[in-house]
């Protein structure tokens, strides 16, 4: 095994390539290779890519090729398969903008974010710009559904597609002595989740997290700070009422009880992805960072990360603030 390993990852949707329509690409080709003289090339190059509103690229969508929908529609049809109403989620979203919005205000991100400089402005961004301290209530509940013309899903309950990257360092425990580095928090379980992608894609999570609180032999009454992604308000409620269902838990876990509830005070205490934004291969490490803060800034011992991923994949961990024992 390794004694030292960084992992980490970014993403940069505003650096998205579109897609042209399918007809305006077969037309620039023809074009490309055509032996016409030029004007003639023109012409015929206007005929066959049809009218200028047929031009406009087409923005990328977070599709799920198992099944061919956007996480947005399961997450759509999650919350009507879990009953959970437009205004839960509302809710939710704006309690996750509230706490991020007080966590910014208060410099609690401050410590791991690194400013970075526009080369063609120089202006420097040190801080999320998608938090939302002042939120309108009579905006959102009118908002359409932004996935299914009958869903309740809007863009306000969803994580927003931004840039981002984080890193982090991992270490043995006797190899960060040798060095000096803090051996304070360390990883007591993790696990590991797969489910059918349809219909409920992200709720891969709710088998993932009794496995790793099993494997810590502990149980969600023993967890301080949960650390859930909030790819959708509708995903984070829906996993929330599974883990408390007696029925879901029988069923779906074959568990006699349910895993159990998790309070509001602990669950994302500076607010989530819905609040900050969800830059793939970014956000799980965005989300170590911040729990293990919270771990160090209020001395309590137990912290569980949670994540659901596309193919219906999800994942748990619990780490441990061990100078915390009792």
């Amino acid at each position: 095994y390794a004694d030292i390993v960084v992992a980490g990852g970014g993403d940069s949707l505003s650096n998205g390539e579109m897609s042209l329509p399918r007809r305006l690409t077969h037309a620039l080709a023809k074009a490309n290779y055509s032996r016409r003289p030029p004007v003639r090339k023109i012409t015929q190059f206007f005929k066959d890519a049809g009218p200028l509103s047929g031009w406009i690229p087409k923005g990328a969508a977070i599709a799920e090729r198992s099944t061919g929908r956007t996480m947005g529609y399961h997450a759509d049809l999650m919350a009507e398969l879990n009953k959970v109403p437009r205004e839960e989620q509302e809710a939710y979203s704006m309690d996750s903008h509230r706490k991020a919005a007080a966590a910014q205000r208060t410099g609690r991100f401050q410590d791991y974010i690194v400013p970075v400089q526009n080369p063609a402005t120089g202006k420097v961004v040190a801080e999320d710009n998608l938090i939302r301290g002042q939120q309108d209530k009579s905006k959102i509940v009118k908002l359409r559904p932004a996935f299914r013309k009958t869903g309740t899903v809007t863009a306000a309950t969803s994580s927003p597609l931004t840039d981002g990257a984080s890193a982090v360092l991992l270490m043995s425990e006797t190899k960060a002595k040798e060095l000096g580095f803090p051996t304070d928090i360390s990883f007591k379980s993790f696990a590991n989740s797969a489910i059918d992608p349809y219909p409920q894609l992200l709720m891969a999570p709710t088998i993932a997290i009794p496995k790793a609180l099993d494997m810590a032999g502990l149980t969600l009454s023993d967890i301080d700070i949960v650390e859930m992604h909030e790819a959708f308000a509708a995903q984070v409620l829906s996993t929330l009422n599974a883990l408390a269902s007696p029925e879901y838990c029988k069923r779906i876990l074959g568990r006699d009880e349910p895993v159990g509830s998790i309070p509001p005070e602990k669950l994302n205490p500076v607010g989530g992805s819905v609040a900050i934004g969800h830059p793939f291969s970014a956000t799980g490490g965005r989300m170590v960072l911040q729990g293990i803060d919270e771990l160090r800034r209020t001395g309590r011992r137990y912290l569980l990360l949670s994540l659901c991923a596309a193919g219906g994949l999800g994942g748990a961990a619990v780490l441990e603030n061990v100078s915390a024992q009792q």
